[in-house]
């Protein structure tokens, strides 16, 4: 499965002017194994208590904007997407300044969250 997320490509003053340019990124899901192999290996703290799909679903039903919860959701993101991207590199693609930004990326990551864990409650 494939899914799009806004990202920032330009973020900079030019002639006094604040420019700001998003595109969509195509990220491929693994839902595989492999996806836990991630987060152990990224979030090994993480990983001692929960099961990224746990983690998953405990910060899905978090509904609070700060950059604290923001950060959470994007390492589930980072393990569900197959990348050679080190988290850092990951985060630094999106911007929490722009409000009408972090809505629409707020939006995309719930609708994925959706699609994923609705996906993988069904297995069971």
């Amino acid at each position: 499965m494939k899914v799009k997320l806004p990202v920032v490509v330009k973020n900079e003053i030019v002639d006094k002017k604040h420019v700001f340019e998003t595109e969509e990124k195509e990220f491929d899901v693994d839902m595989s194994l492999a996806c836990q192999m991630r987060w152990e290996a990224k979030f090994p703290e993480l990983a001692k208590n929960e099961t990224v799909i746990d983690y998953a679903t405990r910060t899905s039903k978090i509904k609070s904007q700060n950059a604290a919860v923001i950060l959470s959701k994007l390492k589930f993101l980072y393990c569900l997407f197959d990348t050679e991207m080190s988290f850092i590199g990951f985060v630094k693609m999106f911007d929490f300044a722009n409000e009408k930004y972090v809505k629409n990326l707020l939006d995309r990551i719930e609708e994925i969250f959706r699609l994923v864990l609705d996906s993988s409650s069904e297995k069971n």
